[in-house]
């Protein structure tokens, strides 16, 4: 089992290492377009599911009044 995870754990490095080399930058970026899609989600639900107002929303999502105002317009834009 060790030998197992010892393999995994280098072959995730490799594997990192070679991300970096061919997309500088990609890691970071993939990581900040996931926590924007999970504040996304979450004012999604505040607006959608419990029916906070854009100020609600964005306090408690802790994100800007604009970035909710955004969303809330798709929202409408799919109807």
């Amino acid at each position: 089992m060790f030998y197992l995870q010892t393999t995994l754990n280098t072959l995730n490095m490799g594997l990192i290492r070679t991300i970096k080399k061919v997309a500088p930058g990609g890691l970071e970026k993939g990581e900040e377009e996931g926590q924007e899609l999970q504040k996304k989600k979450l004012v999604l639900s505040l607006i959608s599911q419990l029916g906070m107002s854009d100020e609600q929303a964005s306090e408690v999502a802790q994100v800007s009044l604009s970035f909710v105002k955004e969303i809330r317009a798709e929202l409408k834009g799919n109807k």
